[in-house]
């Protein structure tokens, strides 16, 4: 993912809301919403290069969300997939599961990362960084927030402070002005009129400051990277109440209810997994 909106005890209905965009190279193969893991019972999206995934949550209403740390140490390769680290925070299935997992963790061993993780009730974010070993871990606190490229609520990023905006107008709505409202937000084509963050290898290329510009976006558009996917998530304590996913930009196709997927099958009859 590479931008996620939460609303978090700021709707009527909903304590915890997710809503997020995943932005990713167009030939990079995925698969949307399905079941990952059987034990906890787990849906989520499937990047078919690295088998891992960007978003996923738990029938019990546990959600783990993962977003790229916009940094020159996103240049280097790295044999252990990001996408990996959101599969076993899943699999850890509550709050002190992912917190254990997370202090055996050597951040330096990844490219950096921000990772979201919790439920109704606990919601905390952890920062990866390249420079130290261990995560950085923060309570995410009650209200509307966003979760870029960069640390919650980032004031560097231009994208960040427009998302703030449009979500807001999705908070204390019916659930259907909510979903229309984050809809909008995901879907929202608006440029900064400043380029923010540029690395060193950025600054002196006009071409790519003006791709950097366009990544600033919430649903980004170019010719080999943009929006691939969105989902919207309603949670209360103990269950999801809405999972809507679409498997193109928000902007390109309605969202369809996944919710489905996590129901717990009938005794005896098994639901597929997917390694």
């Amino acid at each position: 993912m590479c931008t996620v909106l939460i609303l978090r005890q700021a709707h009527p209905e909903w304590p915890l809301i997710v809503a997020a965009n995943r932005d990713e190279r167009y030939d990079r193969p995925a698969e949307g919403p399905q079941v990952l893991r059987q034990t906890p019972l787990t849906v989520g999206g499937l990047d078919l290069e690295r088998r891992g995934t960007w978003m996923g949550v738990t029938a019990q209403g546990f959600v783990v969300a993962l977003t790229n740390q916009r940094s020159s140490a996103n240049l280097m390769h790295s044999p252990l997939s990001r996408g990996d680290v959101v599969l076993k925070a899943l699999e850890a299935g509550n709050r002190e599961g992912v917190e254990n997992y997370l202090a055996g963790l050597d951040a330096r061993a990844y490219r950096p990362f921000n990772l979201l993780f919790g439920d109704a009730t606990v919601l905390r974010v952890a920062y990866a960084r390249p420079d130290q070993a261990r995560l950085r871990v923060e309570d995410v606190p009650p209200g509307v927030h966003v979760l870029p490229n960069d640390v919650l609520d980032s004031p560097v990023l231009p994208k960040a402070a427009r998302a703030l905006v449009l979500a807001e107008k999705a908070a204390h709505r019916p659930w259907p002005e909510t979903v229309e409202a984050l809809r909008a937000a995901l879907a929202d084509h608006v440029l900064p009129e400043t380029v923010p963050m540029l690395l060193p290898e950025e600054a002196d290329s006009p071409e790519l400051r003006a791709l950097i510009r366009r990544y600033q976006a919430l649903c980004i558009h170019t010719e080999s990277y943009g929006t691939r996917s969105s989902a919207i998530l309603a949670l209360a304590p103990g269950r999801v109440g809405h999972y809507l996913a679409t498997d193109v930009a928000s902007c390109q196709a309605p969202f369809r209810d996944v919710t489905g997927l996590l129901k717990v099958p009938p005794s005896g009859i098994s639901a597929p997994v997917r390694p």
